[in-house]
């Protein structure tokens, strides 16, 4: 990815939805495109399944792991609505969980690096 170039994009972006010179938009831009570039992105599919992806906290006594649901960055969605897929932008240490059109997958990231890793492993680590 190009940072220079996404900034710009960014930048024009800001432009559009809020007026003003492009210019004035870079700098903020440019500190959004390096985070982007930092950050471990994540896609999950949007469909007749549940798709989300949680950053885990710890242990929960009801649902056995505490989880902070996040926010898709970006979401791209069919005509009717009915599908589509959302991109998350992981920039925090953490372990987290994918879920997909029906299928989990739970990862670590640690220095923008995604490591995958099993449910057993993610019960050890958090207690």
């Amino acid at each position: 990815m190009n940072v220079m170039k996404r900034a710009w994009e960014i930048a024009k972006e800001g432009q559009k939805k809020f007026g003003g010179k492009v210019k004035e938009y870079f700098a903020i831009s440019l500190k959004m495109a390096w985070s982007e570039a930092k950050a471990v992105k994540v896609t999950t599919t949007f469909g007749y399944y549940k798709s989300y992806v949680a950053k885990i906290n710890g242990k929960h006594p009801k649902y056995k792991l505490d989880r902070k649901f996040l926010k898709a960055d970006e979401r791209e969605r069919s005509y009717s609505g009915k599908t589509g897929y959302d991109v998350f932008y992981i920039t925090e240490n953490g372990i987290y969980e994918k879920v997909s059109n029906g299928n989990r997958e739970y990862f670590v990231v640690r220095n923008g690096e995604k490591t995958t890793v099993d449910y057993e492993t993610v019960l050890k680590m958090v207690g």
